[in-house]
Formats: structure tokens, C-alpha cells, sequence
């Protein structure tokens, strides 16, 4: 599920899925490194699954942390690095459903196999040119440095420069505590007596084939980049068919430059064993290529019809939004590469910004701003939207039907509110939210860029103040009922609105569900 790209159809299946690598690669990992009692490893695996159905980034932190204990066993300096490495990077690693993380798991399932040249394809087809290729690089290095730590000259494919003489992690060993009640954690002193850094670093300095553990990272970024750019657009009819063939392509000219590489410097891997991964790896880019087109294809933008609005006629001021339509005025040679369609949008603004960043001053006001970005964009995506950052101190969204807005507005709210009461020595955040629906012209990631709807939402949010969401008419009648209290102010005359317009107040209470709200039949 890459950033950029609009819902898939089946989503909860591909949650199932990244659930599976995260379970399989555990239980893989800990049975390679004996540590655990029998069912520990069992135990462990399924918990790092089940997590990464609902929290991806906690899932990769639970990874790193049982990987951690064996390797600590094994060598205490590698397996510190590695949780120091680990932990560190799971901020990278967790976000966006941990699609780079399943990466680097799949590679290294995929290598044991001789189908990891197919998963670099599949990668950057599905993740896009640039996070593919990023993604499928660590992967390859963390699979040489695993191959060095392990003392293995290559692991599947791939050339690691290890040799038995100096492995660091050393299964024996790990067999020896694992005999010994290793939860007892008396492997620990020991482990500590025995450190040598000086080993580790030779381990790393005396890899062979240096050239070749250059050579295969960038190989990899290259296949996973060429993959991603031989994409089509998602309403590009031939998008599945050209899909397939660019994943395959992508696999074998990979395959052709690492056995190309090898040929030239060398690594010692059976040439036999190299054309069979480069057949397996085709059709790994066949099959899973297949799989994320036709099995679960983009969402198609839904139009729905809308309710006349009801007229009337009551003015208000209205303040103006020179940020959004200067923005307006420069996407004539973007609007080639967009499309329109009718959607639900939510634009959201922080209630004083410009007193805040005059008396908190800006580097405190930047803090203020992310860390209402990192707390409300979760929810936008919780609830099926599409949100990015206006630039400033506000969000735009876009979503598909009224009440994923108007539940995600609500949830926001509350989710706010939270935060202020438990961070009372800190300045409120405090957002006002306004929600319209219409014809609109959406970015590639499926984002508001330009429209009538995004400039009805934002002159409704300008009604309202810090803590309210405000909404129109057309937006409470498509609504699902009895989901949502409503008050209605009236209609108003908004600045650049042809007609007058029914704005609706969301009524929500911190810890509360929403109260039963039955849509207007008139």
C-alpha cells in the first residue's frame, strides 16, 4: 500500500498479509538463532503478528526486540548494536503501515528461497521509484551484514563476504545457552567478559568481494527504481497488464546484472544456482504483481449525487483563505497531471496561530505544529482519508463518503482534547474543522489540490473556533444516520459562494460515543 497511491480494494486482507510476514519472519529468525524455550518462539511470533494488525510500528519495535535478546547471547556488542540500530529506526521503519520494513523481512524470507531479485521488483513497483528503491537498499545490506555476522560467504544470492573464521554470532554457543535456561539470563556476565570490538570490526573489515558488497546494494535500488518507473497511472486502463510486464522486467534485468557482477568479481555462487533464482524471481514478479493488480485493484473514485441545497438568506464575515487560493492560481500546469472527481474534503486551521508563534516563538510553534500533524493524520487515515499538510498550521483531507469526515472530524476533536488534559503545563491545541463535498481535483496520493468543494470547506471553517467542526447541508443529508448530533446555525451567504448555505455544527464530547442523529428528510 504505498503513499501516494488511492485505497485498494481488500485492504483488511493485505493488513492479514503483513501480519503473516511479520509472524513468519519471527518465528524464522528465532528458529535460526536457538534461544528460546519450544514454545517461546511460537509465543513471540504469533504476538509480533497480532501487533502488526493494529500498530506496525510497534510490531517492528517487539521484532527488534526479540531479535535482540539471542544475538545479545550470541555476541553482547552485536546484539547491543543491533537493539541500539533497531530502536532508533523504527520511527523510519513503523511509519506509513511499515511497508519498508515488510520489505526488508520479505528479502530476507526471499533470499533463503532464491526469490529475493523478484521481491526487489515487486518493491518498487508497488512502493513507487524512489521509497522502493531506499527500502530494497537497507534490505540488502542488512542481509550482507547478517551473512558477516554469521560467517556465511553468501546467503541465497546474495554475495555476504563472510567466512566461518570470523563469525561473531555463533550458533554453537547459542545452543549451549539455550540449554541452560537462557531467561535465567545467566549467559549475561559471561557475555559481557567476552567482549571484543576488535573482532567485530575484523569481521567486517576482512569481508571478501568488497567490490561485489557495493555493486549488489545499488543493483538492487536500480531494479527496484526501474520497476517503479515503468508504472502506470492507476485510471491507465493497460495499468495491469504493463504492471506485470514491468515487475518481470525489472526482476530479470536485476538478475542479469547481479550474475553479470558476479561473473566479473567474483563470489563464489553456483552459476546454476543463480539462473534457477533468476526464473524463480520472475515468477515471484509475475504472481505477486498479478496479485496486487487484479486481486486488490485502486479503489475507483466514488461519485455520489447530492441533495439540493435549501436557500435562504443570512450573511457572515468570512475571513479569507489567501493561502489556498494563491495555491489555486498556480496549478494550471499541474491540472495535466491530476484528476477530478466529487469527493468529501475537511481543511482544518489552529485556533491563534499568529499569537502563539509571538509569544511561544517558532521553534516551539514548529514543535507545536508536528505534534498535531503526528496526532490528527492517523485518524484521517483511520477513517479512509487522504491528508497532507496545508504548509502551515493546517491539514487537508480528503475522504469518500460524509460520514468517514464527520466521524474522523469528531475523533479528531476528542483525540485533542486528550492531549491538552494531559499536557496542562503546555499551550492548548486547539483546530476548528470545516467539511463540504464536491467537484474536486485530487493529487496523486489521492490529497485535495484544487476545487469548489476545498473552498466551500474552508470558508465553513472559518464560522467556527477552536474546538468546533463545522459542515453544509449536502454533507449531513449523504451522511450516515444516527451516528452524529448536529446543530444547525442557519443559512448563511459565504464570501465567493453563489448560494446561501445550511451550516451544521458536529456536536461531540470528550470519551463519548455520538449521540443518534437522524438525517433531514426535507
Amino acid at each position: 500500500m504505498p503513499t501516494g497511491n488511492p485505497r485498494r480494494e481488500r485492504e483488511p486482507a493485505i493488513q492479514w498479509l503483513r501480519a503473516a510476514v511479520f509472524g513468519g519472519a519471527t518465528l524464522g529468525s528465532l528458529l535460526v538463532l536457538p534461544f528460546y524455550p519450544a514454545t517461546a518462539a511460537p509465543i513471540l511470533a504469533l504476538t509480533v503478528g497480532a501487533l502488526a494488525l493494529f500498530s506496525p510500528g510497534l510490531a517492528v519495535l517487539a521484532f527488534v526486540v526479540a531479535l535482540t535478546l539471542p544475538l545479545m547471547a550470541a555476541n553482547i556488542l552485536v546484539g547491543g548494536m543491533v537493539l541500539v540500530v533497531g530502536v532508533a529506526a523504527v520511527q523510519y521503519f513503523g511509519q506509513d503501515d511499515a511497508k519498508a520494513f515488510t520489505v526488508m523481512l520479505l528479502a530476507f524470507i526471499a533470499v533463503r528461497f532464491g526469490a529475493a531479485w523478484g521481491v526487489v521488483a515487486l518493491a518498487g513497483y508497488v512502493l513507487g521509484t524512489a521509497e522502493g528503491a531506499v527500502a530494497v537498499l537497507i534490505a540488502c545490506l542488512a542481509i550482507e551484514a547478517a551473512g558477516v555476522l554469521l560467517g556465511k560467504p553468501n546467503l541465497g544470492s546474495v554475495v555476504t563476504g563472510g567466512s566461518p573464521e570470523n563469525a561473531i554470532v555463533s550458533l554453537e554457543r547459542l545452543r549451549d545457552v539455550a540449554a541452560n535456561d537462557p531467561l535465567a539470563f545467566g549467559w549475561l556476565i559471561p557475555a559481557v567478559k567476552a567482549v571484543d570490538p576488535g573482532r567485530v570490526l575484523a569481521a567486517f573489515t576482512g569481508a571478501s568481494h568488497v567490490a561485489l558488497l557495493v555493486v549488489q546494494p545499488l543493483a538492487w535500488a536500480g531494479g527496484a527504481a526501474m520497476a517503479g518507473s515503468l508504472k502506470r497511472r492507476d485510471d491507465d486502463p493497460r495499468r495491469a497488464l504493463v504492471g506485470i510486464g514491468a515487475a518481470v522486467a525489472a526482476a530479470l534485468a536485476l538478475a542479469l546484472a547481479s550474475i553479470a557482477a558476479v561473473a566479473v568479481l567474483g563470489g563464489g555462487v553456483d552459476a546454476g544456482f543463480l539462473v534457477t533464482s533468476a526464473l524463480f524471481s520472475a515468477l515471484v514478479a509475475v504472481g505477486g504483481a498479478a496479485v496486487w493488480e487484479l486481486v486488490f485493484p485502486p479503489l475507483p473514485a466514488v461519485q455520489r449525487p447530492r441533495a439540493e441545497p435549501r436557500r435562504g438568506g443570512m450573511s457572515a464575515e468570512d475571513a479569507d483563505v489567501d493561502e489556498l487560493l494563491s495555491l489555486i492560481a498556480s496549478a494550471e500546469e499541474e491540472l495535466a497531471s491530476k484528476h477530478t472527481t466529487t469527493a468529501v474534503v475537511m481543511i482544518t486551521d489552529m485556533k491563534s496561530f499568529s499569537k502563539m508563534t509571538e509569544e511561544e516563538g517558532s521553534v516551539m510553534s514548529a514543535k507545536l505544529i508536528q505534534r498535531h500533524r503526528d496526532l490528527l493524520i492517523p485518524i484521517i487515515t483511520k477513517h479512509g482519508g487522504n491528508g497532507k499538510s496545508t504548509g502551515g498550521d493546517g491539514l487537508v483531507a480528503a475522504f469518500r463518503m460524509e460520514s468517514e469526515a464527520l466521524a474522523a472530524a469528531v475523533e479528531m476533536q476528542q483525540a485533542l482534547a486528550g492531549y491538552n488534559a494531559s499536557k496542562t503545563s503546555e499551550r492548548e491545541l486547539q483546530v476548528r474543522i470545516g467539511i463540504a463535498s464536491g467537484e474536486l481535483v485530487l493529487d496523486k496520493g489521492g490529497r485535495p489540490f484544487i476545487g469548489a468543494a476545498l473552498n466551500m470547506a474552508a470558508r465553513v471553517m472559518n464560522l467556527a473556533d477552536g474546538g468546533q467542526v463545522m459542515t453544509v447541508d449536502d454533507v449531513v443529508t449523504n451522511a450516515e444516520a444516527g451516528r452524529f448530533r448536529l446543530h444547525s446555525h442557519g443559512r448563511f451567504d459565504l464570501k465567493n459562494i453563489a448560494h446561501p448555505v445550511v451550516v451544521y455544527e458536529v456536536l461531540w464530547a470528550e470519551g463519548q460515543e455520538p449521540v443518534i442523529y437522524t438525517a433531514p428528510t426535507s
